[in-house]
């Protein structure tokens, strides 16, 4: 016999499994707190229980996306290979990543947010929460050799800013090897900049938008 509490718990848990899904298969666009409901097979009563506002539900259901997406890179991260090279290790587990659909629905999310003040609140927030995880999870990815790097910061925040614009520009293409020679590039200049160093340039000020 299941508490009042435990089925309060898992109904809340379905309807945000549920909305997720829906992101994912469906769209951001395509995802009402009506379809969530239905999809989820829950009263009307039950959604507004949990989530009496859409602005409650997305906002959990971007956390819930977040998280999906750090389970993502600890899965390819488990499925890479031990001893091949710490650069091309790092960038396999991110690019192997950021092709899942979850990660595509969190993108979208992120074009949304740029007319939606409440959900770019929401995806702020479920973003910096994860960050510290999620860079956790690359400094192990990429091995202490790396990571001992003075520059290293500035790769790493270079790679994933490359592998999420790699994301965007997949999207509109079914097939992968328009970007995938990038990887290797990037790959190849990150080497060279580990084993060489920057070289020695005064900052440049850009003029104010």
């Amino acid at each position: 016999m299941t508490t009042r509490g435990d089925q309060s718990a898992a109904t809340r848990a379905r309807l945000l499994d549920t909305a997720v899904e829906s992101l994912i298969e469906s769209g951001f666009a395509s995802t009402s707190t009506v379809s969530v409901q239905k999809r989820a097979g829950v009263s009307r009563g039950a959604l507004l229980h949990h989530f009496p506002t859409r602005e409650a539900l997305f906002t959990a259901a971007v956390q819930r996306l977040v998280e999906v997406n750090l389970e993502a890179m600890r899965e390819e991260a488990a499925a890479a290979l031990a001893d091949s090279d710490p650069v091309t290790r790092g960038m396999w587990v991110l690019r192997r990543a950021s092709r899942r659909p979850s990660f595509g629905a969190e993108l979208e999310l992120w074009s949304a947010a740029r007319t939606d003040a409440q959900l770019r609140t929401a995806l702020r927030s479920a973003e910096q929460m994860a960050r510290g995880q999620l860079y956790a999870m690359i400094d192990e990815v990429f091995g202490p050799e790396i990571v001992g790097s003075p520059h290293y910061r500035l790769i790493v925040e270079l790679t994933v800013q490359l592998i999420r614009g790699l994301a965007v520009t997949a999207s509109l293409y079914e097939r992968a090897d328009r970007t995938e020679p990038l990887i290797g590039q990037w790959a190849d200049l990150v080497r060279t900049l580990l084993r060489d160093g920057l070289p020695a340039h005064p900052p440049v000020a850009f003029p104010a938008p």
